[in-house]
């Protein structure tokens, strides 16, 4: 079910008509938790039982470890938890990947191994990182566990955010379940302002560009390197104006029925490199790596650095090249059980690498209305879209090809400029920094403003007036 659905229409609006009739708070979470339901089972009712079952195992895990004064047997509840959860996601997105890699390295002994019939549940990447970080927080004492096993349940199970995120951590969503759901016309009008907006974005913006950006990734052979760094360039676009519509309407979604979610993007095409680049992008993941794998992951290879006296290295610079590249390439493959995507990370972890040793671990920030920020942030875009072609490339065959065109080595191909691409690009691209130069922000709609009403209807009318013949998935859903 997609909040782009008449199903959704209808779902959501008997959830917060029950809602609003219903003060009780125990009963609005389970509508809540009903509804969440629901909405997954419409995917594949039979993740039902997978998902109660992290939910039911955590849940537990996480009660025992509250209440254990042992060492040893609270790392061995971490560890029994942490293998359960990835061994999940191990079997449902990585198995055939690698397999086949294995099949890759027998074929001199002539043997093959046979791959099974996995269907991969939807959002299991982000329920799966969303439990971890909740057992892992109350392993460090930073969070206490859920007072029942509905408010745990409702956590991980909220519809809003179950399959493409924010990805939440307990100590931000578990507080606003124990004051209790909040239901009121500000929130209502302030809700459906975000709805709408991510709506234009995914369908007026995203759902429009896709229709080039898939012509010319199917066969970039066809079209002239100009026409192909368009294509490139209005892929930045697509999947910035996709995933965070998503985050806006799953944020808008949350707060018509009274929850906060976090916000995932901040403009993030404005950055003027690439280590802000990813404290702007899809920062909930972000920040996830880098507080339960990145740090310890520095902090272990440090202390191996100095047990072992590697006094002839920089050892600061060795920790951050080894611990980044790492968490950059497993961001990678957590976005995809495939080598691409795997590179796609790697690359963004060289840049974090470079630009950290040629700025000395301080990367500059210049005032957002000089020449040199908008340089900056140019080129932190050219370079983003650049890598964007690995990620985008339904191979790391189709991605070379790709580049052949844009490095200007394959000449020839047809000269498309797609009207959307030459209207999106510069809009979004301009006017994020021009946003940043003046440090705007989308006002947010309340009654009192005598516009709000009527800017609403606007944006729905002009909605309907453009609404596409076909809307295209979300494309973090097969994450």
């Amino acid at each position: 079910m997609s909040f782009v659905s008449i199903e959704f229409g209808y779902l959501f609006s008997a959830v917060f008509i029950l809602l609003w009739a219903i003060p009780n708070s125990t009963i609005r979470k389970m509508i809540i938790l009903s509804a969440s339901c629901i909405f997954y089972a419409y995917w594949d009712w039979r993740f039902l039982g997978l998902l109660a079952s992290v939910t039911v195992v955590d849940f537990y895990i996480s009660k025992q470890l509250a209440l254990s004064q042992s060492d040893k047997m609270r790392k061995l509840l971490l560890s029994l938890s942490i293998i359960f959860n990835l061994g999940i996601l191990g079997v449902f997105k990585y198995f055939n990947f690698f397999i086949d890699n294995l099949n890759f390295l027998l074929l001199p002994l002539n043997m093959q191994l046979g791959n099974l019939k996995i269907i991969l549940p939807i959002g299991i990447s982000f329920f799966t990182f969303e439990t971890l970080s909740y057992v892992i927080d109350v392993y460090r004492k930073t969070t206490q566990p859920a007072n029942s096993l509905l408010d745990y349940a409702v956590f991980i199970s909220f519809f809003p955010r179950l399959v493409a995120g924010p990805i939440m951590r307990a100590s931000q969503f578990l507080p606003q379940l124990e004051r209790g759901v909040v239901i009121n016309v500000h929130n209502l009008i302030a809700g459906a302002q975000l709805f709408a907006q991510g709506l234009i974005k995914k369908v007026i913006i995203a759902d429009r560009l896709s229709v080039g950006v898939d012509i010319i990734f199917s066969n970039p052979n066809m079209f002239s390197s100009g026409s192909v760094w368009l294509g490139v360039a209005a892929y930045s676009i697509q999947i910035l104006c996709d995933f965070s519509g998503y985050t806006d309407m799953a944020i808008g979604i949350s707060k018509m029925i009274g929850i906060e979610l976090q916000q995932n993007f901040n403009l993030p095409y404005t950055s003027q490199s690439i280590t802000e680049f990813w404290t702007r992008w899809h920062i909930s993941l972000s920040t996830w790596f880098r507080d339960y794998l990145f740090l310890p992951l520095a902090y272990a290879i440090s202390n191996r650095l100095n047990k072992q006296r590697y006094f002839y290295l920089k050892t600061d610079f060795v920790i951050y090249f080894l611990a980044g590249i790492i968490t950059f390439i497993i961001t990678g493959l957590w976005h995809g059980a495939a080598w691409h995507f795997m590179i796609w990370g790697g690359l963004h972890g060289l840049y974090l690498v470079i630009e950290r040793f040629y700025f000395q671990g301080k990367v500059p920030v210049s005032d957002r209305g000089t020449f040199t920020a908008w340089a900056r942030s140019i080129a932190t875009f050219v370079v983003v879209s650049i890598t964007w072609v690995f990620f985008r490339s339904p191979s790391f065959n189709g991605a070379l090809v790709v580049f052949l065109k844009l490095f200007f080595i394959s000449h020839g191909g047809i000269q498309w400029l797609y009207t959307p691409a030459l209207v999106f690009v510069p809009l979004i691209v301009l006017g994020g920094l021009i946003m940043a130069r003046n440090k705007y922000t989308i006002p947010v709609l309340t009654l009192d403003k005598p516009y709000a009403i009527p800017l609403l209807l606007a944006e729905f009318f002009w909605i309907y007036l453009f609404f596409p013949a076909n809307v295209n998935p979300f494309i973090y859903f097969q994450f």
